[in-house]
């Protein structure tokens, strides 16, 4: 993986966000690509989903896991939407019941591409898209890149300091990136994420005081990335990515 600056060493017990299930999920174990690791992963909505989402969690190192707060938040302002809008979370290699280890951002990639398709598969009629925060920025844009089949794709906390995002992975991707990012963030300062936005042709929403976790409100972003994600049942207006 490409990086601007060396990550401080990973403690050694990172400290792990307690499980949640979300209305209607079923749990899965998914395939891996060209025969990786199975990954643990959790799944809802109706076959006939409009809109499918992935949801990529942050570093596996620091604590990241598909519990992790951001990620939850998304995953319930999505749920309300009904089975019309269909989830996937999961743990990327390593984590939780997910089999092998760390794969330093590569592995990673491909466990987020396995899930796409599972997505795929298991919601044919749906639009896909990706939520990535933190770590699971740089994976899920990376994968959405890969695999070619998804619409848009919102970069929630886009750590720039750690990891570089690669202009060739956004030319590959065509459809719309919006990021997200709070004003007191560790990894990013706004600056830098306009500077990322407009190489990745993105869109950008700044969130006053907040940082890298969003301690200062994470329903309020959790409702502003969501009619991104699905602009159907906003009149396919992108409330919130501007």
């Amino acid at each position: 993986m490409a990086r601007t600056h060396d990550l401080p060493p990973p403690p050694e017990r990172p400290q792990l966000s307690p499980p949640v299930t979300l209305p209607g999920e079923e749990e899965l174990m998914l395939e891996g690509l060209e025969g990786g690791p199975r990954i643990d992963a959790r799944a809802r909505g109706s076959v006939d989903a409009r809109r499918a989402v992935l949801l990529c969690h942050p570093h596996p190192l620091y604590g990241g896991t598909m519990h992790s707060a951001v990620v939850v938040a998304l995953g319930k302002v999505l749920a309300e939407r009904g089975d019309a809008v269909a989830t996937l979370r999961f743990n990327y290699r390593g984590v939780g019941k997910s089999e092998g280890a760390y794969g330093e951002g590569l592995g990673e990639t491909m466990d987020a591409r396995a899930a796409l398709r599972v997505l795929r598969a298991r919601f044919p009629r749906a639009s896909l898209a990706v939520a990535g925060y933190s770590f699971g920025t740089w994976v899920g844009l990376r994968a959405a890149a890969l695999e070619g089949t998804v619409e848009r794709v919102a970069l929630i906390a886009p750590a720039v300091r750690i990891f570089r995002f690669v202009r060739e992975d956004a030319a590959a991707f065509q459809g719309r990136i919006a990021v997200y990012l709070g004003d007191q963030d560790e990894f990013c300062d706004v600056a830098e994420a306009e500077e990322l936005a407009t190489s990745l042709g993105a869109t950008l929403r700044v969130f006053p005081g907040s940082d890298h976790f969003f301690l200062a409100g994470r329903r309020k972003l959790a409702d502003a990335v969501v009619p991104f994600l699905d602009p159907f049942a906003d009149g396919g207006a992108d409330r919130g990515a501007g």
